[in-house]
């Protein structure tokens, strides 16, 4: 596995500190319907220091204050009102509110329908689909029969667009993780996927403001899942720190990590 280089690190050194100013910042203030890109950059912001710290009031407060996005005729612009739907979905799938889950997967889902009927080339679109359904595939046998096909078709719909994106990676990777065995999930199969990920977000160059940036801590938290799976404590110890120096407030990292030490 490729290190992270120090090159790297510096310039995601700096997300941190800004990503706690985001998470100051008011998110019941609604964000303006026609946003600029750098509106849709700070939004993206707050979602992820919301996700990484588990803080379910602030996702819900962002739903709020975003939701006038979900009518825009802009698919960048919905992809961002569906990406903080998905952080929602994820905190409230681990926090076991099913309800919540299921409604925000849904008007993710609904909101990326949009965008990819507007651009059918939008391959982060349907990635971010992709990892929407895969989380509602995940919330019970009910889901899974519907959800798991989806989620398994956007991402492979993505892949075809372009197979070098590092989310794109991502989300095929999660989709065949986070499915049922019953409905074509493959763990072993998607360890590979997830490295192949994390090491592509290790040469990302830095995306124009209001393009999408997430994603490189879950990706070496999800290697380093796959290598817990596999047994090797020391390699999943060193996944769950790279994910930690790119996110150092990642609490499901930090967990994880500790996790290996009891």
């Amino acid at each position: 596995m490729r290190p992270v280089t120090c090159r790297r690190l510096s310039r995601r050194a700096l997300l941190a500190p800004l990503a706690a100013v985001f998470a100051l910042l008011p998110v019941a203030v609604a964000v303006a319907a026609d946003p600029t890109r750098e509106e849709l950059s700070d939004l993206e912001a707050k979602a992820q220091y919301a996700f990484f710290t588990g803080d379910m009031n602030a996702l819900r407060g962002l739903a709020k204050s975003s939701r006038t996005l979900a009518e825009s005729e802009q698919p960048l612009v919905l992809y961002h009102y569906a990406h903080v739907q998905f952080r929602l979905l994820q905190v409230a799938s681990l926090s076991r509110a099913k309800k919540e889950a299921d409604a925000a997967g849904e008007a993710c889902v609904a909101a990326l329908d949009r965008a990819v009927d507007k651009d059918p080339r939008f391959a982060e679109g349907l990635a971010l689909q992709s990892n929407c359904y895969g989380y509602l595939a995940s919330l019970g046998p009910l889901n899974a029969m519907t959800a798991g096909p989806r989620a398994a078709s956007r991402a492979e719909a993505a892949a075809k667009l372009n197979p070098r994106n590092p989310r794109v990676l991502l989300s095929e990777a999660a989709s065949l993780y986070l499915r049922p065995a019953a409905f074509g999930g493959d763990r072993a199969a998607a360890a590979p996927l997830f490295r192949r990920a994390a090491e592509a977000f290790d040469t990302l160059d830095a995306s124009r403001p209001g393009e999408p940036t997430w994603g490189a801590a879950e990706a070496w938290l999800f290697v380093g899942r796959t290598y817990e799976d596999a047994g090797d404590v020391l390699a999943a110890r060193d996944a769950y720190e790279k994910a930690l120096l790119i996110a150092p407030e990642f609490a499901r990292a930090r967990e994880r990590r500790a996790g290996l030490t009891r």
